[in-house]
């Protein structure tokens, strides 16, 4: 073979059958693909140190180490607290996130998660399955959005597009973040920086849009949901170690809190059989909450793109910075 027609290899650690379909619709010409279960230590081992590229959502230590011949690791989406990032710098060997209509899916998914819970739509559903037709009963538990405080923690690109829609919906938005915002973009949302505390005590709905960091661990425990508003809506889509599924669990079952739309778990998958899946005011999904079709193919395509520009000795986008 010609080594200027050599392809250039590109793992994707992740084995889903319509991952590795839509990889392949989107793939260039110049590059060999490949798919590998990281569970498979043998595949792992003769595997990474052939690649040129990976793309992941985890990676060990040892699994980094393997990685010999990379030229650039990427995290299949934003929240990378599961890659060795410091192993692969040490390594001299960038890493980057995928943020590609991530916010968007994130955004929608949070307000599908309030809406349906301040109209109680699953337990409306169950009861007009049950032949049930309670008009102005189901009235009289049902909420609007608009009106109510929405308090963002964490401003980041996800927050910043939560922030976009609530202003949309006629929230009251309050934020909290260890960065302050430019003041046209506080202008542009009607945005008003609060401290942490306050962001819990006073907003009606309280949704978390940060990254999994010692700051973040355990942020949100019983002391918090007993501090949130009786009546108030928790949704977390960021990080299953941010918050207390127990403590989030009592706070329901009490009547504290109205409701919970909840995506992360710690561990992942939750027991099955935690008694917070049986309460009709939970809104529970599979940490989906950026997966769409629509970004499935622009992060994949956005990778590979990546991917060229180093092969064209450019900076990738999006890199992760350690410090």
């Amino acid at each position: 073979m010609n080594p200027l027609s050599k392809k250039h290899l590109i793992v994707f650690t992740t084995v889903h059958p319509w991952i590795q379909q839509v990889v392949a619709e989107v793939a260039p010409p110049e590059f060999e693909v490949a798919f590998l279960d990281l569970a498979d230590t043998e595949q792992s081992e003769a595997l990474l140190p052939k690649a040129d590229f990976v793309v992941c959502t985890e990676l060990s230590t040892a699994q980094a180490r393997l990685l010999s011949n990379c030229r650039l690791v990427m995290h299949n989406g934003v929240g990378y607290d599961a890659v060795d990032v410091v192993t692969l710098h040490q390594m001299g060997i960038p890493a980057a996130v995928t943020p590609a209509m991530t916010a968007e899916g994130v955004s929608e998914h949070v307000f599908m998660m309030i809406l349906t819970l301040s109209k109680q739509l699953p337990a409306v559903r169950q009861s007009m399955m049950n032949g049930g037709w309670n008009m102005f009963g189901w009235r009289q538990g049902s909420h609007n959005l608009h009106g109510k405080t929405l308090g963002i923690i964490g401003l980041g690109r996800i927050g910043k597009r939560v922030a976009h829609l609530a202003h949309a919906f006629g929230c009251r938005v309050l934020y909290n973040d260890i960065l302050e915002m430019p003041v046209e973009l506080e202008k542009r949302y009607d945005l008003q920086r609060v401290s942490f505390a306050t962001a819990v005590a006073q907003s009606d709905i309280l949704t978390l849009h940060v990254p999994l960091t010692p700051l973040t661990r355990g942020m949100i425990g019983s002391a918090e949901f007993e501090r949130m508003r009786p009546g108030a809506i928790f949704i977390n889509t960021s990080r299953g170690p941010t918050y207390s599924l127990p403590s989030l669990h009592e706070a329901l079952l009490s009547g504290h809190l109205f409701g919970a739309g909840i995506d992360v778990y710690d561990p992942e998958p939750p027991p099955a059989d935690h008694p917070i899946f049986q309460l009709p005011n939970v809104i529970a999904t599979p940490h989906i909450a950026s997966g769409t079709v629509e970004r499935q193919y622009a992060i994949n395509r956005a990778q590979f793109a990546n991917c060229q520009r180093v092969l064209d000795g450019q900076e990738p986008n999006h890199l992760i910075s350690i410090k």
